[in-house]
Parts: structure tokens; sequence; C-alpha cells
């Protein structure tokens, strides 16, 4: 009996905990010329900070000038219409990820705390010398741990507790939402100091690269098993256009043809598998079976019993744990220009198989190998990067048209293109 009421109290207290809204001090509580808003860069000689990152944020970063602005523009407008939401500005499942971190202020969409955890605790004393883990303690989000700060950008851009985009959502038009950390981090304006090849991580950019594609996999895990637990089938976990193509007798789905599974079964969004499959292949072959085969066990389950979903939550919650010791373990894994080149031949080389997967896994291939190209041959700094890899993009833009052999194509010139 003590037992027990222990541990109702302590189910209490977590209860409790999780319903507290975090106080937030909000982005004005950063901007003092002394912290993050100095008008230049600091000389990093003596700075561990930029200074400049109030500024950098509140300029040019998306997650200020866009995540709440664009909740004024007509598709968002209309989306509310669709689906009763009387102001998609005010409405919490909106501005659960387009309006966070700042106690009042809406206009400051996605704020410094939305990444960095609430200061409240933190924010006098993370100035202090060696006080990074003191902070971290009192509830900063770690975003130097790779899989830490993945699973903080993927809470918003995949789905996480409150914040999912799902197949309501998308079906009344928001858009889907493809991540790969690399990739997005680099399209972010840049406010911290970017880590330095060393001994032991001799490309930084491609251990990014290799802890996100992990850590994605375990995020959309963790959010289908959540579906399965609750509601089953939710869509938008599966491959969107296995229902939304083209249904022409030289259909390319049809030449396929459905290997492992039953013409119209559902499947699995394959997009966050098919190139971590090749990343394990190459740099963590003993983990390869696993992965696979735990895949395999949930791609029957949704497959041929998407009525059970205690089995399809089950083989979810397994794909997950293997992917977090992925992460973990890519984490400390050093990468260098060996290993990026056999990556893309990797990719190059199976890129059909991937292709046919559908345009969502096509298109995390090609951020992957946009990634891995500038990891160890960046362009100079205001140039664009490698040519080759725009026709990639511009064929993507074009869902409904896409035909792997295509895709396939231009991707191996992409890939012949590295240098």
């Amino acid at each position: 009996m003590r037992l027990r009421c222990v541990l109702l109290l302590a189910a209490a207290m977590a209860s409790s905990a999780a319903a507290e809204q975090p106080k937030y001090r909000g982005p004005g509580s950063c901007d003092g010329s002394a912290c993050h808003g100095a008008a230049g860069e600091k000389p990093e000689q003596a700075n561990r900070i930029k200074g400049n990152e109030y500024a950098t944020w509140s300029e040019f970063d998306k997650h200020s000038t866009k995540a709440y602005k664009v909740l004024a523009e007509p598709r968002a407008k209309r989306m509310g219409e669709i689906l009763k939401i009387a102001d998609v500005s005010t409405d919490k499942r909106c501005t659960v990820c387009h309006v966070v971190g700042s106690p009042k202020q809406a206009s400051d969409g996605v704020a410094c705390e939305a990444c960095h955890g609430s200061a409240d605790q933190w924010l006098g004393t993370h100035t202090n010398p060696n006080s990074h883990a003191d902070s971290v303690a009192k509830g900063m989000i770690d975003t130097k741990n790779l899989e830490i700060r993945a699973k903080t950008c993927l809470a918003c851009h995949l789905g996480a507790g409150e914040k999912v985009v799902d197949h309501e959502l998308i079906a009344a038009g928001h858009p889907d939402l493809p991540f790969e950390l690399d990739t997005f981090s680099e399209a972010q304006p840049s406010h911290y100091r970017e880590p330095k090849p060393a001994a032991g991580n001799s490309l930084p950019h491609v251990r990014v690269w290799a802890v996100g594609q992990a850590a994605e996999l375990a995020s959309g895990m963790q959010l289908l098993s959540v579906h399965a637990g609750k509601q089953w089938p939710e869509f938008s976990d599966l491959e969107c256009y296995q229902c939304h193509h083209d249904l022409r007798l030289d259909s390319w789905r049809i030449q396929r043809g459905y290997a492992g599974r039953y013409p119209g079964g559902l499947q699995v969004n394959q997009a966050r598998y098919e190139v971590l499959r090749e990343l394990v292949a190459q740099a963590a072959s003993g983990e390869r079976d696993a992965l696979e085969s735990s895949m395999a066990v949930l791609t029957e389950a949704v497959s041929r019993h998407p009525c059970d979903s205690a089995a399809v939550e089950q083989a979810a919650r397994r794909v997950e744990q293997i992917a977090v010791t992925l992460a973990a373990r890519f984490e400390k894994q050093d990468f260098d220009s060996a290993a990026a080149h056999a990556m893309i031949k990797a990719l190059a080389g199976d890129i059909q198989r991937i292709a046919n997967a559908g345009e969502q896994s096509a298109e995390q291939a090609a951020m992957s190998l946009d990634s891995l190209i500038a990891a160890y041959a960046p362009s100079p700094p205001g140039q664009p990067g490698n040519p080759q890899l725009k026709p990639l993009y511009d064929y993507l833009e074009h869902p409904s048209t896409y035909q792997p052999g295509e895709f396939a194509s231009l991707f191996r010139k992409a890939a012949a293109s590295a240098p």
C-alpha cells in the first residue's frame, strides 16, 4: 500500500510539472550589448559567443521574421476556415509551434527560449565561467548535444506531444514537414560558433547529418507509436503519395510492383529510414540486421495488420529504441572525407531503391547529398552551392509528376559531380 501511495504521488507530481507552463523571460532579456545584442560579431579569439545573436535572430532568422507572420497569410486563414478555427494567430493548435518562447509578444514568433529552454532559473548565472552544466541542470536545453538539438527541432518540424501536424492539418493546407538537421541548420542564419574539425570529429557537419538521420527516425517512430496507441491509422505517419498519385496504366508504382506488401496495403513513410539504412550499412554495419529486421516487422504490421494497433505500436517502439542507440553512437563517431565519399557512393549506387520508396524518401536523399558534399567541399562565403544539386530540388517541387527513374538519373549526375 505504501509503495502504491508513493507511485501515485510521483505520478501526480509529474502531471503537475507537465501542466506547468514555462516562465519565459522573452528575447528582450538577451539583447543587451554586453550579452547577445552587440551590433556586430565579436572577435572569436576573446569570445566564446558571437555576441550578435539577437540581431541575427530578429533581422534574418525565419523563426522570428516568418513564424508568426505566416499565420496572417491567406493560406493560414483559409486553413482556419476549413478547420473551424476562429483565429489561427491565437489558437493553441497553431501557436504551439508558431509562437513560442516569449511571454507577451506574439510577433516575436519562435523566440530564443523556444529552443534554449525557459531561462527563468539560469539567466542570471549562465554567463559565469564553466556554467553550462549548471544551466542545463536548471532547465537550459543542451543544444550542444546533437541528439537533443535534433529532438528539439523535430518537436515542431515533425511533431511531439501537443505539437502535431496531423493528416487533418495537412489536408486543410498545412505543408508537409520534411526535415534534415544539417541542411536546416545551414539554412538558418548561424548564431553560434561552428565546431571546427578536430581529432575524433574530422567533419563536424557529417556528424550533425548522421546524428540527425538517426534522431529523425527515432522521433518519427515515437510519434507513430503514440498515434497507434490513441487513434490509428493516422495517415500523416504514412507515405502520402501511396494514395495521392496518378492511377494511369503507366504509373511507376504499378511498374515497380509491391514487393513485401500487397497492393493497397498501407505503407509507412520510409523517408526517415531509407537514407539511414545506407548510413548504418557504411558506418554501423553491426546494427544493420537489427534495424532492417525491426523495420520489416513494422512494415508488415502496418501493411497486413493495420487494425492491430498494439502490434504497430510495439513494432514502432522497437525501431525507435534502435534509432536512439544509433544517434548516441554517431554523436561520438568520427566521420572523415573518406567516410563522406563512401556514403555518397553508397547513396548513388542504391538511389533507385530509395527513389522507389517515394518522393519523400527522394527528398531526404537530395538533402543528404547536399549536406555531405558541402561538408568536405564547402563553397566560398557568399557563393552558391554545387549547381548540380539545383535540378534535384527543382524536380522535387512537383511531386505529382514524380518518377523514380528520372530522379535517380538526376541524383547520379549530381553525385558524380562531387569533388
